[in-house]
């Protein structure tokens, strides 16, 4: 057998019929413009499903997202966490404290402190817990202890028996004058509440290193004419907490040897209390997990909410009635104002009105001073 190839039948023009010629493509532009219209294109298909993506998406706040059956299971989480973490690290039955790490989207303005008032008290039954008063005679040479004594019978009268030592304002001026005194307080209590009407004074006398250690510096409203109990018991249920520079902060939420049902209150009512007190309330908050000191955290919310959502949030600062701040020209810089506040705070504001006034009456200046050297020049 001999393969044969084909023969292709050739076209042939028939009279009297006229045959198109395929014309060739004419380009409209250049490849970059074809390129550019495809991106074009492209991106507003993008746009589109990103769009109808958007208005499909629903956030959830964590007032919505956490009850009380997911708080059981981490709770549950927690208890073994803590049997690995006392056989290594502790003391066997130690009370632990538990914290709230909140995680925020955006960070504040500025640093502040939040109050938060919890149904169940944090302080360890086996703590040390300190109150310290205002004195009953100002000044350094009167003698504290008739206002221990005043302070102790206004207790034992009331009933309370939580609070074990009692620290007037001129006791901690004349004993804690150094900073490893101070350190010594601060390392034998627990947990130490403050009189609102001495606050101020006692921050600024102890300083920061009481800030940074958790359920230290509680301030408490103290009235001795009506019930001093329900004021030491709610000071005992306050929880501060301390909003640094940084995204994450944590709160105080109980300890371990504390009753699970104690715990999974107090995490509730501080979410509810989120949503009005925290910088930038509910939407601002990325994650919140439960940690103890040393251990793994466990996330029990977290979104992926975007930050073009949220306005930045800022903190208003409780201002006294004669704070008032100076204003007054700089002389070292043109155009400037300074601003200084009665706690030492300054403020520079540049105005730009009066830099380009002078910038252009300097340019000006400098064209008369030409074209009068050009002048004697030609002369």
């Amino acid at each position: 057998m001999v393969a044969v190839k084909p023969k292709l039948l050739k076209k042939e023009k028939l009279p009297g019929i006229k045959i198109k010629s395929k014309k060739p493509f004419k380009k409209t532009g250049t490849a970059k413009e074809h390129v550019k219209s495809n991106n074009v294109k492209n991106k507003i298909k993008e746009t589109s499903i990103v769009s109808s993506t958007k208005k499909k998406v629903k956030y959830i706040y964590p007032s919505k997202a956490i009850d009380e059956n997911l708080l059981d299971l981490s709770l549950n989480a927690l208890s073994k966490l803590t049997e690995n973490y006392n056989t290594k690290n502790m003391i066997f039955g130690d009370e632990n404290p538990i914290f709230l790490q909140i995680r925020c989207i955006k960070i504040q303005n500025t640093t502040g402190n939040i109050k938060f008032v919890l149904p169940h008290s944090t302080a360890a039954s086996t703590g040390e817990i300190c109150l310290i008063t205002p004195d009953l005679k100002k000044g350094k040479k009167p003698d504290h202890e008739p206002t221990i004594e005043h302070w102790e019978d206004l207790l034992r009268k009331a009933g309370v028996t939580s609070v074990k030592t009692i620290l007037p304002m001129r006791q901690l001026r004349v004993e804690y004058d150094q900073f490893e005194l101070r350190r010594r307080l601060m390392t034998q209590h627990d947990f130490i509440m403050v009189d609102t009407r001495v606050l101020n004074h006692v921050s600024h006398h102890l300083g920061n290193m009481f800030f940074k250690k958790h359920n230290m510096l509680i301030p408490v409203n103290i009235n001795e004419k009506k019930d001093l109990k329900k004021d030491i018991d709610v000071g005992l249920r306050t929880v501060m907490l301390r909003l640094n520079e940084g995204a994450i902060s944590n709160l105080v939420v109980g300890h371990t040897g504390m009753p699970q049902g104690h715990i999974k209150e107090n995490i509730l009512a501080i979410i509810k209390q989120l949503a009005e007190r925290y910088p930038g309330g509910e939407p601002n908050i990325r994650s919140l997990f439960l940690k103890l000191p040393q251990s793994l955290s466990l996330p029990i919310y977290m979104t992926l909410r975007p930050s073009n959502l949220i306005a930045p949030p800022k903190i208003k600062k409780h201002v006294p009635k004669e704070f008032r701040e100076y204003e007054d020209e700089l002389s070292t810089i043109p155009g400037a104002i300074v601003k200084i506040a009665p706690d030492g705070s300054v403020y520079v504001k540049i105005q730009k009105d009066k830099l380009t006034k002078k910038q252009d009456n300097k340019e000006d200046g400098q064209h008369e001073e030409m074209e009068e050297s050009s002048d004697n020049e030609s002369e």
